[in-house]
């Protein structure tokens, strides 16, 4: 065929070559074919309008780029190789060659070209390319060709499969009975599982019609009768206000609530959105019955309310005890000390400081040595001891300074009754002790004269004025001894402390003013009356005894504890020391001095009453927890046996909502154990032994298979108890559940300046600084690792604190929280030369 050729001819003017040109442009601008000129060097000049909506892109986007854009990448060397032989003079005729558009999809176009020459009529300047889209008319003839292979191979398969279609079918009739017989069964064990399970499940429908009940809401409430939910269970003509069950309707997803039935029994409702078979929505709901639990909760709160309210009436009449006794304290002028087991005085009434002459803040935290010097304070000091270590009461004289006091020390004990030191009482005897001194100087002198005036009978005339002498001074003697002895009479009887004088025969020979005070007696009244006739018959033998001891040792000074009946018939305590009083030509005595105890023995008593309460309180609120924690956690094993069930044999999305129920309960058996935990840490006695440390990390490790953990653990002994484990089980598990299946765990232990330093790495979501200070506070979640019921980090942090370590969290690489978290902690190391009771 002769090659066309465009060119402007020679004998053409130039106004007629331009309006050819024009025309030319006008041509292909507007053509309705997609035409697209490249010049020699293979750079696109022209694009027309019908190319652009072939290939979604503006002439401005390709011109004066190469046409290779134009080209799927997989053929742009095979299709620009064809371009390149235009421009040497090849012509194309219904070329096809694919054209990517803008958008990545692959159009078909059928191609012509033509050269278009330089003036000399031989050099080509440009090729023009005419195309025809036949994209969708190649798609229809490919469809059509793979329908009618299709259709071939349709008509061979369908013949072949008619001759074994009748074969088949009588197989298949029998199959689809079975199916429809093990789908029955299917749903027959369903049923009898939704029959036999210990909480209601029933279907509602948008009519708060009941097409589904199990047995255990039947039994409850009576079958439906087609009768609307409201109807039959509240005989209502209308909804109930406060139900939440149709909330599923509006949300299309699960509700949780609790209602009060028919039955007055609370339930704990879980409601799902569920598809029935005809494709209606309804709503399955479950109830658990939770009465006895919340039965349980409120009596416990209204235990506690009760517990509370005892503790702080029983705190108001200690506090008001204790201020008495401490207003009496503050205002005797008798000294009062306590000390501890070294000796250092820690509490004291405003006399001791005024016998010693140093401010209270001086006074206290130091020793009598420290205080007095070694001379006075010294046997001070001893006695002390002497208390503290044989556990008992005794009476002391002690000279401090140029006064002495007579001192009753009792050791003071602890709630365990363990001697934790001593409390002194003291009375000053100085002027007594003059008046003793006094009197025995006289006696000593007149027993002087008696002798010097047998030795000198013969002198006795010749010296009667040195008798006359004599006697005076004898008569000067006596009124001293009148005044001494008036003086020690004064000083008993203004004692806040009874002094009492018995005779062999058990009889009062004396009583001090201060009976009238204490017990409401006159003392001349109680002037041979027996004491027994006043001692509480129980404490009667007890008193009998102590004194025939301190009869049989007239040295030692005996303390003893009675009861004495008061002139208005009340039972008195009284603290009594007694000696035995021995008089030269005298009936022998015994001296009683005693002190009204009435008030601390009733204080003591009523703390003693308190605190057994609060440990029966304490008993019964275990006993409460424990039968929650074990009922709920066997209702817990069932519940969980018939979610397995129901996962075996339900499909789709009844088979998720019955492993959410599953979770659920898990999640609840979960709280359960660290509820038991925390009981343990705050009720066995922390008492720790040496525990191989690499072995409870191996164990523990065993116990999540399938997770990634690498042990860098040494031999290391720590000193801990059997909840060790749970540090790592919480921990390693924190990892796991929040790190997810290809999480990596490393487990770190080495010794560092005196102390096991603990690490648990992962390489997980990390936890944000924010975060971070908050995770080992009880009920605190960690927004960057999942959910939790925050309590596995705050029991963590317990144990620790417990053993005397502590426990941090750092990111796993310095700086970068998302790459993973480490947390550690220290535990005190195992030393087998020490002593684990300390």
């Amino acid at each position: 065929m002769e090659e066309e050729r465009f060119l402007i001819h020679e004998h053409e003017t130039p106004e007629k070559g331009s309006e050819t040109t024009q025309y030319l442009e006008n041509l292909v601008r507007y053509a309705n074919a997609p035409i697209i000129v490249w010049d020699a060097d293979l750079r696109i000049t022209r694009f027309n309008s019908a190319f652009e909506r072939l290939t979604g892109r503006a002439a401005g986007e390709v011109v004066g780029r190469s046409p290779e854009i134009l080209f799927p990448e997989t053929r742009r060397e095979e299709l620009m190789g064809l371009i390149r032989e235009t421009t040497a003079g090849e012509r194309w005729e219904t070329v096809e060659i694919p054209i990517l558009t803008a958008g990545g999809r692959i159009r078909t176009v059928l191609w012509n070209s033509a050269a278009v020459y330089e003036s000399d009529g031989e050099a080509i300047s440009s090729v023009i390319a005419q195309g025809q889209d036949i994209t969708e008319r190649k798609q229809a003839e490919e469809a059509l060709k793979r329908a009618h292979d299709e259709l071939e191979r349709r008509v061979l398969e369908r013949t072949l499969e008619l001759r074994e279609a009748n074969e088949a079918l009588q197989a298949e009739v029998a199959e689809r009975i079975r199916a429809e017989e093990a789908v029955k069964a299917g749903q027959k064990r369903l049923y009898d599982v939704l029959e036999t399970l210990p909480v209601y499940v029933i279907l509602l429908s948008p009519d708060y019609r009941v097409p589904f009940a199990n047995c255990f809401f039947r039994e409850r409430f009576g079958a439906s009768d087609g009768r609307r939910c409201y109807e039959y269970l509240f005989s209502r003509s209308e909804p109930c206000e406060n139900c939440e069950s149709y909330n599923v309707m509006k949300t299309g997803a699960p509700h949780r609530w609790e209602w009060t039935g028919p039955d007055n029994h609370d339930y704990d409702i879980f409601d799902f959105p569920f598809t029935d078979a005809d494709g209606s929505l309804n709503i399955l709901e479950v109830g658990i019955d939770i009465t006895k639990r919340k039965r349980a909760e409120e009596a416990l709160r209204g235990l506690n309310e009760t517990l509370e309210e005892r503790v702080v009436e029983r705190a108001d009449e200690l506090a008001k005890a204790n201020a008495l006794l401490n207003a009496i304290t503050e205002n005797t002028p008798a000294p009062i000390c306590v000390t501890d087991r070294e000796g250092r005085c820690v509490l004291c009434n405003p006399a001791v400081p005024g016998i010693i002459g140093r401010p209270t803040t001086e006074v206290l935290g130091r020793t009598p040595i420290e205080l007095l010097g070694p001379e006075i304070g010294g046997p001070v000091m001893a006695n002390d001891r002497y208390v503290i270590e044989t556990g008992t009461t005794e009476a002391f004289e002690e000279t401090i300074g140029d006064r002495t006091f007579y001192i009753t020390r009792t050791p003071m004990r602890d709630a365990r009754g363990a001697v934790t030191g001593a409390i002194a009482v003291g009375t000053e005897i100085t002027e007594l002790k003059q008046a003793e001194a006094q009197k025995q100087e006289f006696l000593e002198q007149v027993q002087q004269f008696a002798e010097e005036m047998e030795v000198q009978n013969e002198e006795l005339q010749s010296t009667t004025e040195q008798l006359q002498e004599k006697t005076e001074e004898l008569a000067l003697l006596n009124r001293v001894l009148e005044e001494s002895e008036e003086h020690f009479r004064s000083l008993i009887e203004n004692a806040s402390d009874i002094i009492l004088l018995l005779d062999m025969q058990r009889h009062i020979t004396y009583a001090s003013p201060s009976v009238r005070l204490i017990g409401g007696y006159d003392p001349e009244s109680l002037i041979g009356t027996d004491v027994l006739d006043l001692i509480h018959p129980e404490d009667a033998r007890a008193a009998v005894e102590t004194v025939r001891a301190g009869i049989a040792l007239p040295s030692a000074r005996l303390t003893f504890q009675v009861r004495i009946r008061s002139s208005a018939g009340r039972w008195i305590f009284l603290d009594v020391t007694g000696t035995s009083l021995i008089r030269e030509g005298s009936d022998r005595q015994f001296i009683m001095n005693a002190r009204d105890v009435t008030d601390r023995n009733h204080a003591e008593e009523e703390r003693n009453r308190l605190l057994a309460s609060l440990e029966e309180a304490h008993r019964e609120a275990n006993l409460y927890l424990d039968i929650i924690t074990h009922d709920i956690r066997n209702a817990n094993n069932v519940s969980s046996i018939y979610a397995d069930l129901m996962i075996e044999l339900l499909d789709g999305t009844e088979r998720a909502y019955a492993r959410k129920l599953h979770d659920s309960i898990a999640r609840s058996t979960e709280i359960l154990m660290n509820v038991s935990t925390i009981r343990r840490i705050h009720t066995d006695s922390a008492e720790f032994s040496p525990v191989d440390l690499s072995a409870v990390v191996s164990e523990e490790a065993r116990n999540f298979r399938g997770a990634s953990i690498r042990q860098v653990v040494p031999p290391l002994e720590v000193l801990a108890d059997n909840l060790l484990a749970t540090i790592f089980m919480n921990l390693i598990g924190n990892s796991v559940k929040f790190g997810g299946p290809e999480v990596e765990i490393v487990v770190r232990a080495e010794e560092q300046d005196g102390e096991v330093l603990v690490s648990v790495e992962d390489n997980g979501p990390g936890v944000p600084d924010d975060v971070k200070g908050k995770l080992f506070h009880r009920f605190e979640r960690g927004k960057a690792r999942g959910r939790g019921d925050g309590l596995g980090l705050f029991i963590c942090r317990t144990l620790v604190e417990r053993y005397g370590g502590r426990i941090w969290i750092e990111d796993r690489m310095q700086g970068r929280p998302e790459g993973g978290a480490a947390f550690r902690f220290t535990l005190k190391p195992a030393n087998r030369d020490r002593d684990f009771g300390s």
